[in-house]
């Protein structure tokens, strides 16, 4: 056991190492010798492939221990101790950490070699490929510490990743402002989280502040204290996960290359608001109130941003904002205590979105990065591996029966049901149609048809094999992740559900078999009624139509982010205006210019006596002398 723990350490190590060794490289040889993309692809797969080699050997010895003994602690250092706060350089791997290992890595590694294709020629190759092994190194930390702060080290570290990576083309200058925009948002988010952690330890973390810890203590918080906790803690969720009101960063997060689309949205950053609250499963599921604000702030965000998929033209940001939507179906499942259930739709999920961006980023690549999808059209014929391993991307996405995503997302709606809320499954289900609509909107609009701009149609291509074997490999994954959960009614044995249950507190709701499958077809309806409204509209293809009334508001997206920049942007602009402009001046750079003008006043003084004669320093030496001994006379007497 010791010496599988020791591996803990090393699954971040070997991306955070690529990380630091492909970006001296670069910064050695970017201008006078580059090297060659091969040697700096091979170094950036070497490190998550490792990882994933390590994350299955984890996950293989947790396997063979007994359920109740299925975790392993590996403290590194003591990184700091004051008072009663004792905080280890520690990780954790337990049955919800190892899955989350597993994917991760594995999902993360696919996405770097497909990066080798994508990036291609791109100046800053090198620089590109040390963000992306730190940004996965960062959400390994993440996934592993042994406690919050561990934690909170990489919940920084991917956003600070997320804000290189969106900019990372910053001769564009909207690239630049959607990092910014990222990393702002998230800063609110994080102020939540680090006053929920702060108002943790001051409740129960004497006792430890580990995971481990603050399960056995949980029953010692007072509501109060525990309801504030969970709430704080999910603010931190909500940007990093990007839930009401703080969900406005993540479509204009697309700006960056298709590839950290795809890392942020499937694998990283996005997912760590529920594995966070998963994680923290011993508190919320003792204060169901606010389990219950989790799961409507996600219902609701999903439906708002189903709403604006509806209606978006760039191919990224529709899947951006499908994103969006989906974690709420994730918070929606966390938030009524069907953990595992959430958890399950992050895994699927993590399959068919990263397919997805990455389907968008061949389409892209082969139109020469146009991402207009109403200057698409009958790309079928011309990237028929692209389009086959989309559409089984779409399916999953639109929950379409027995492909990965019906199964994760049916169960949230199942689960949300089964505990009585009924309104969350009834936007759920409604949510189900819209998502298979605009989904297939998208795939009808880029795929069939007839091209709306014969250039770029005649000059389209598949990409190379470096980039079309992910997209296949994660479409198997997108077809079949959810045979690992099958539900009693489809005899299986819920495998995910069972593996997780030792890391989470939950109870399965029962319900009778005839309402659980009124309940699945309900949602089997909704979605095939959503792709039929798709085709009837755009399957034969269709002209670009002008957006009136509430498609218009949709499109604009309600406006919310010139609401934001007038309410928040523009005052907090106007009053940094005014303090550098009058109190920067006249009351901080005060005491700076009283300093100057007293040191040159004390130099003006002085310098009568600095003439730089021999003599005249000789006699101030015996005055000086003379004094000293006169002082001493005095005090010996």
């Amino acid at each position: 056991m010791e010496h599988t723990a020791t591996y803990l350490g090393l699954i971040p190590l070997f991306p955070l190492i690529g990380a630091v060794v492909i970006g001296l490289l670069h910064m050695l040889t970017c201008k006078n010798n580059p090297l060659p993309e091969k040697l700096y692809g091979a170094l950036a797969c070497i490190g998550p492939l490792l990882s994933f080699f390590l994350a299955v050997v984890v996950f293989v010895h947790l396997k063979g221990m007994p359920a109740e003994q299925r975790f392993l602690v590996h403290n590194v250092f003591t990184w700091f101790a004051v008072g009663d706060l004792h905080i280890d350089m520690g990780f954790l791997a337990d049955p919800l950490s190892s899955l989350m290992l597993l994917f991760v890595t594995f999902i993360g590694s696919l996405i770097h070699i497909y990066s080798i294709g994508y990036m291609a020629k791109d100046q800053n190759f090198g620089k590109f490929f040390s963000y992306m092994n730190l940004f996965l190194g960062s959400m390994l930390i993440l996934v592993l510490g042994s406690g919050p702060v561990v934690m909170f080290v990489g919940w920084e570290g991917v956003g600070l990743c997320s804000y290189l990576l969106i900019s990372f083309w910053s001769e564009d200058t909207n690239n630049v402002l959607a990092g910014n925009k990222a990393f702002i948002v998230n800063r609110i988010g994080d102020l939540g989280f680090v006053l929920g952690m702060s108002y943790l330890f001051w409740a129960i973390g004497a006792g430890g502040f580990d995971y481990l810890s603050l399960k056995a203590n949980a029953p010692t918080i007072s509501p109060a204290i525990g309801i504030a906790v969970c709430l704080l803690l999910f603010v931190g969720a909500c940007g990093k996960s990007a839930q009401i009101p703080l969900y406005v960063w993540l479509p204009d997060a697309m700006a960056g290359p298709t590839p950290v689309s795809a890392l942020i949205h499937a694998a990283t950053m996005v997912t760590a608001g529920v594995y966070m609250v998963a994680r923290f499963s011993f508190l919320y599921s003792e204060f169901p109130v606010a389990g219950s604000v989790v799961a409507w702030v996600g219902i609701l965000t999903a439906l708002l941003s189903a709403i604006f998929g509806m209606f978006q033209k760039d191919i990224k940001k529709i899947l951006a904002y499908s994103t969006v939507s989906q974690l709420g179906y994730m918070f929606a499942g966390v938030g009524v205590a069907a953990y595992s259930a959430g958890i399950f739709h992050v895994f699927t999920h993590a399959f068919f979105k990263a397919l997805l961006f990455l389907g968008a980023g061949s389409v892209i690549y082969a139109l020469h990065h146009e991402q207009d999808i109403w200057k698409m059209g009958g790309l079928k014929e011309k990237l028929p591996t692209t389009y086959k391993t989309m559409l089984i991307g779409a399916l999953a996405l639109a929950g379409f029966p027995l492909f990965s995503g019906f199964f994760s997302k049916d169960e949230i709606l199942f689960s949300a049901l089964a505990t009585g809320h009924t309104g969350i499954w009834m936007i759920g289900v409604f949510v189900a149609g819209m998502t298979a609509y605009y989904t297939f909107r998208m795939i009808f609009l880029v795929f069939h048809g007839k091209p709306r701009v014969q250039k770029t149609f005649d000059h389209a291509h598949e990409p190379p094999a470096v980039m079309t074997i992910p997209l296949i490999i994660l479409a198997v994954g997108a077809a079949l992740a959810g045979v690992l959960n099958l539900p009693g009614i489809f005899g299986g044995k819920l495998i995910v559900s069972h593996w997780l249950a030792p890391s989470l507190i939950e109870h399965h709701p029962h319900m009778g078999i005839g309402a659980e499958v009124l309940a699945m077809i309900a949602s089997v309806v909704a979605v095939v009624i959503g792709i039929y409204i798709a085709f009837k509209k755009f399957g034969q293809g269709a002209e670009e139509p002008e957006f009136k009334g509430f498609a218009k508001f949709g499109y604009y997206k309600f406006y919310v982010d010139e609401i934001y920049n007038a309410v928040f942007v523009q005052p907090y602009k106007g009053f940094g205006s005014v303090i550098s402009r009058f109190i920067e001046p006249n009351v901080t750079d005060s005491h700076v210019r009283f300093s100057s003008w007293l040191y040159r006043k004390a130099g003006t003084a002085f310098k009568v006596f600095q003439v730089g004669y021999v003599r005249v320093y000789a006699i101030y030496m015996v005055i000086g002398l003379s004094l000293m001994s006169l002082f001493l006379s005095q005090s010996i007497n």
